[in-house]
């Protein structure tokens, strides 16, 4: 098995270290953060959140790539277990972790790690896409009201949580994000 890491993110003062912490790195792009002077839900130009068209991005250079699996997750993650020992991923299908707890009444999704097999990798982009031009419920939250776009792109029996349970991103005993660090 063959793991290639593809890096996306902001300049940053950590951009040689990230670097140097996940290599081999075959493809590595820092942008310069002109915007997001708020937070990953500001807007740009083309009217989508600045985290979204950061990932869209990161997504691109997967393009006509030889993959069969892609793991996304955070550079500021840090695991207090393995989640691949705790969870039970189907490979064949869109794995979110769990729901997080705002707007209960809607499938609000963790966007911190996610498995997916490659193949779907235009379904992902096709359903991040109509996350942000036409949010489900009017819920335009982060990139957390992705469930139900996923669903429209692959159907129902491809997408999967891995835990049924309500957690947060912030406090959960899986891992700690740590970009304040």
């Amino acid at each position: 098995m063959r793991v290639t890491f593809y890096l996306y993110s902001y300049e940053n003062e950590k951009q040689d270290k990230i670097v140097n912490d996940y290599n081999p790195c075959i493809k590595s792009q820092f942008v310069k953060p002109d915007y997001n002077k708020l937070g990953g839900g500001d807007k740009v130009s083309e009217g989508y959140k600045v985290m979204t068209v950061s990932y869209l991005n990161s997504l691109d250079q997967l393009k006509n790539e030889d993959l069969d699996l892609v793991i996304s997750t955070r550079y500021d993650i840090k695991f207090f277990q393995n989640p691949f020992e705790i969870y039970n991923y189907d490979f064949e299908k869109m794995n979110f972790l769990w729901r997080e707890p705002e707007y209960m009444h809607l499938p609000i999704v963790n966007d911190t790690f996610l498995v997916f097999p490659y193949k779907m990798l235009d379904n992902v982009i096709k359903s991040i896409i109509e996350m942000e031009e036409n949010p489900p419920h009017g819920v335009n939250t982060a990139m957390h009201n992705w469930y139900l776009p996923m669903v429209n792109q692959v159907g129902e029996d491809n997408v999967q949580w891995v835990d049924d349970r309500f957690r947060t991103a912030i406090q959960n005993e899986l891992y700690k994000l740590t970009r304040k660090e």
